[in-house]
């Protein structure tokens, strides 16, 4: 084996900032370059390979750096991305994981041999902490849907930390039925550790960790994810059945942290009812309340159970879903319910909240309610984080509650200071059984404790990360006007081409084959309209979906990686690319797509920037049919005149308009940044001090 490395840091440590610039650059331009059409998943698992060979097979890395000069004949990106893969699978078995990288990697098609090679370099000059960096910058870079995005690390930790503080003893076995990228098996790794070194319990063994999923994608990276931190693991492979059918676990387990998909429309369409429901059958619509009651029934005496909950499970009117909320209140199952900030999740700025369920021999008269939705620092990117301060909050408010229980502790616990309510089941019965924390937690006044000086030397820590990461990008672009300047560009030979001769066209399906009475609100398919065209890129249109059966019905209208697509009816405005993870989704009858051919000598991404200009969108403006709704035909659009310059000048521009995009960007985070900063200067220095209570018992 390689190096001694584990993929997260302590707790209070922070990732090497030179890391974070090469995993940034990672997740640049040369990604596309690299990635290709799989680029959502299988340059992922590539990034991983190659770290994972780095730190647990040097043999194998050294093989892999090797390749441009090993042997005769060319040097070809389609061998070096089998030999990467046959050595990851290796790295694998050697670690009793399944091996299936090899084939993962197969689908990727790099443009040159040289950005593969680029691709090697970069990662071989990472650090020993640098694994979280690259699932991090996948998922900021591919934007996932909800059920294919990892759970934030932080989250993961809290996740982890409510379960150990929950047990008289250390977790012997730790299970996810849903793992995705293993971060939560993970999390309990990293909780062992800390507790080992941090508190001197050297004999407290690392947990079994158990696993399954139905996304075979994402089961090598899972493995490596765990295998870096040393962990004893076993994952399986379980597609085209829930987790409840045909049980997979020998004997119970004592915590089960899972982050399951939501609102997943049975597998079979019809009431969840041939399982074991102590609780009551979960409803027709979805899941979301099927996963508790399977999480209680593997639990062991003493166990505990964390999971990642939508808000509305927690409160919804559905009756079948209210029944089963009572009769978790009721049996006593429910411990713990925290309300978390929103924006934790990359694809989706919706809050949720994380249940902490117990053994029913453990079974309590109250629940207990954390309101954790103001704690966490935006990030550049627009989602929120969790620092480790928020994280022992909420574990610190949960365990004083909890007088006698969790791990020793040589100090008393802090003051609350996390807004809290301890609910006994007749309170309960008068909401309708709620179990949302913002149900029951008013609005009085928390506590201060310190935590508002925290925050604000976090917001201007995060200020001063944000003008660093500014200082850095200025540089960067400052020759960029003059290299765009150069003949090469500027004199490089332009070609008039109408978009008929570079793309298919295809217009959306009539209002015969997709009528208003087929967008159900559980369907599996996004539609997209013209509303969900915004700043050149498909938003999440979670509101306008379709059953899986009727789009693969109308695939000839779905959606591909790289498609352009345009307003048909309605305000002509900018087009939009389709991202690698939007494709198969279907377009509604008021837009048009553009399918760039692969012989016509366009890029997708310059021909976006092409027709975003005001004077393209003008010329469509000024076709539109003379009708009360503007409307432009598959004949006008196909019209339309570009200038093309060769492709390596497009990929240039390509490049520097998206360094200008992140420059942008950035600098218009950092003016948020400093308006938060200052709203937390101004409360502190104008607020007045708050009486501090005792935790009710």
């Amino acid at each position: 084996m390689g190096h001694d490395a584990g993929p997260t840091l302590g707790p209070r440590e922070k990732p090497s900032p030179g890391d974070v610039e090469t995993v940034r650059t990672l997740m640049g331009p040369l990604a596309e370059r690299v990635g290709g059409a799989d680029l959502p998943i299988g340059y992922v698992n590539l990034l991983a390979a190659l770290y994972f060979l780095r730190m647990m097979r040097p043999e194998g890395w050294q093989r892999v750096k090797a390749y441009p000069t090993s042997g005769d004949g060319p040097r070809i990106s389609g061998a070096l991305l089998r030999l990467i893969g046959s050595e990851a699978d290796v790295a694998l078995r050697e670690v009793g994981a399944l091996p299936d990288t090899r084939d993962a990697l197969a689908r990727l098609e790099p443009r040159r041999f040289e950005d593969l090679m680029e691709v090697v370099r970069l990662v071989g000059s990472l650090g020993p902490h640098a694994f979280q960096l690259i699932i991090e910058g996948y998922e900021e870079k591919a934007q996932l849907g909800s059920r294919e995005f990892f759970t934030p690390l932080p989250v993961a930790h809290l996740m982890a930390g409510l379960g150990w503080a929950a047990r008289e003893t250390a977790p012997g076995s730790t299970y996810d039925p849903y793992f995705r990228g293993g971060e939560l098996l993970g999390a309990v790794a990293d909780m062992t550790m800390w507790v080992r070194l941090g508190m001197g319990l050297t004999d407290v063994s690392m947990p079994r960790l158990l696993g399954q999923t139905p996304k075979r994608a994402t089961l090598p990276l899972a493995s490596m994810n765990l295998a870096l931190r040393r962990a004893r693991f076993t994952l399986r492979l379980k597609t085209g059945e829930q987790p409840w059918e045909r049980p997979w676990l020998k004997k119970p387990v004592d915590l089960v942290l899972t982050n399951p998909p939501f609102n997943m429309k049975d597998a079979s369409l019809e009431t969840t009812r041939a399982g074991d429901w102590p609780y009551g059958a979960p409803p027709v619509g979805n899941d979301n309340l099927a996963y508790p009651q399977y999480a209680l029934s593997v639990l062991a005496e003493g166990g505990r159970a964390a999971l990642v909950m939508p808000n509305k499970a927690g409160n919804s009117g559905n009756v079948a879903e209210r029944a089963i909320r009572r009769a978790l209140v009721d049996q006593g199952v429910v411990e713990c319910v925290v309300a978390l900030p929103d924006r934790l999740f990359s694809g989706t700025s919706v809050p949720v909240c994380v249940w902490l369920l117990r053994h029913p021999a453990d079974a309590g008269d109250h629940v207990l309610f954390l309101d954790a939705r103001d704690l966490g620092a935006l990030q550049r990117d627009g989602r929120r984080v969790l620092a480790h301060n928020d994280i022992s909050s909420v574990i610190d408010s949960y365990s004083a509650f909890r007088p006698g229980y969790g791990p020793a502790r040589t100090y008393d616990p802090p003051p609350v200071t996390v807004p809290s309510a301890r609910v006994d089941r007749e309170s309960l019965r008068r909401t309708g059984y709620s179990l949302n924390p913002i149900d029951h937690i008013g609005g009085s006044p928390v506590p201060d404790s310190g935590m508002s000086n925290v925050a604000e030397a976090e917001a201007w820590a995060e200020v001063s990360r944000l003008t660093g990461h500014c200082r850095y990008l200025d540089e960067r672009t400052a020759d960029l006007r003059a290299v765009l300047e150069t003949d090469r560009v500027c004199q490089a030979p332009r070609r008039k081409v109408p978009l008929a001769e570079l793309c298919d066209i295809q217009t959306g399906p009539s209002h015969a084959l997709l009528a208003p009475k087929d967008r159900i609100p559980h369907g599996e398919v996004p539609v997209v309209f013209p509303k969900h065209l915004r700043d050149g890129e498909v938003s999440d249109s979670g509101d306008e979906r379709i059953s899986s059966e009727l789009a693969e019905r109308l695939k000839r209208y779905r959606l591909e990686a790289g498609d352009i697509v345009c307003v048909r009816t309605g305000a002509m405005g900018p087009p939009a690319l389709v991202r690698p993870d939007q494709a198969g989704w279907l377009m509604s009858s008021n837009v048009i797509r553009l399918r760039c051919r692969g012989e016509s000598g366009v890029l997708p991404d310059f021909l976006l920037a092409v027709l975003s200009r005001p004077e393209a969108i003008g010329w469509l403006r000024d076709r539109a049919a003379a009708t009360a709704v503007p409307f432009i035909t598959k004949a006008v659009l196909g019209s339309q005149e570009v200038l093309l310059p060769p492709l390596d000048v497009q990929q240039e521009i390509v490049e520097s308009l998206v360094l200008l995009q992140e420059r942008s960007t950035a600098h218009r985070e950092l003016a948020e940044a400093i308006t938060r900063a200052r709203g937390l200067l101004v409360a502190q220095l104008t607020g007045s001090p708050t009486s501090a209570t005792s935790p009710a018992t």
